[in-house]
């Protein structure tokens, strides 16, 4: 919250939502709200996911732009003023702004540049599908309007970087070529959840390959898309050793779209090592 306040941009509201937190939060938020007037609270009595929250807080949200700050990340002292300065040199067509980040290692205390992915600019939605997200999540700012059109679909835990295609449908994404945000990672993160992310995705990649409205050119890569996806998602649940058997049934999936996938040394280790009997703690009369 402070990372917000502390922007050198000053016309700022700060929406805080609760969502059903179980510790102090609310009291930590109420007395933050108390010292400063441009922040508005509101206080979920259970927990409705991240999807819900952010469509709570838009229909609160009075500025022509909006970003959105998860409680374990932080912006930098520019990002708003810089994507507000490259927002007013664009036309209205443009939906999103987004930018450079870093990410902090809470573990180690470690802070990375993250300025590797490719950037694009224009009419996204090729590259969005094509090649996955490229959106640092920390670090777009859209105009509100966008969400009236495609508001966070409630059914998702979090939806989360699906909404981008569907933005992209409708409007233009530029960038600033500046690092604005900052992601902590840590191992309760959402997305190290790698079954949750593995349904979650194949739902997602089911919705936008079933799109009436989808160009024939980037319908024509679903297979392509949906085995990278299978394969990633696959080596990840056989790597975290809590799901063996849908690793292998998402590792068979990814060579079933891409037949090339059959002698791809990782793929095929991952479906061997997927066999070995998974961990369930120490056994009786094991030593250590």
């Amino acid at each position: 919250m402070q990372s917000v306040l502390d922007q050198d941009y000053p016309n700022i509201e700060l929406i805080v939502v609760d969502d059903g937190s179980t510790d102090n939060s609310h009291e930590v938020i109420s007395n933050f709200a108390k010292r400063h007037p441009q922040v508005r609270i509101m206080l979920n009595d259970q927990n409705r996911g991240q999807s819900a929250v952010l469509n709570q807080a838009l229909v609160q949200a009075r500025g022509e732009f909006v970003q959105f700050l998860p409680s374990d990340d932080w912006y930098l002292p520019n990002k708003t003023r810089i994507q507000i300065e490259k927002f007013l040199s664009l036309p209205p067509n443009f939906g999103v702004v987004y930018g450079r980040g870093y990410r902090f290692f809470e573990d180690s205390g470690k802070m990375v540049d993250w300025a590797k992915t490719p950037m694009f600019r224009g009419d996204v939605l090729r590259p969005l599908i094509e090649r996955g997200n490229f959106v640092y999540p920390v670090t777009p700012m859209f105009r509100r309007e966008c969400f009236l059109r495609e508001p966070f679909d409630e059914t998702y835990r979090a939806e989360g970087e699906a909404i981008f295609p569907r933005l992209a449908k409708h409007y233009f994404f530029d960038y600033v070529d500046a690092h604005v945000g900052v992601m902590r990672e840590h191992t309760y993160n959402i997305g190290k959840d790698a079954e949750v992310m593995y349904h979650e995705i194949n739902r997602y990649l089911d919705r936008v390959f079933a799109d009436p409205e989808l160009p024939p050119d980037i319908k024509a890569c679903e297979s392509i898309v949906r085995a990278r996806h299978y394969r990633t998602k696959g080596l990840q649940l056989i790597r975290g050793g809590r799901n063996r058997r849908l690793g292998r049934e998402s590792l068979i999936n990814a060579i079933a779209h891409s037949p090339r996938l059959a002698v791809d040394p990782k793929l095929l280790i991952g479906i061997a090592v997927s066999f070995v009997p998974e961990w369930r703690g120490q056994q009786k009369g094991a030593t250590t």
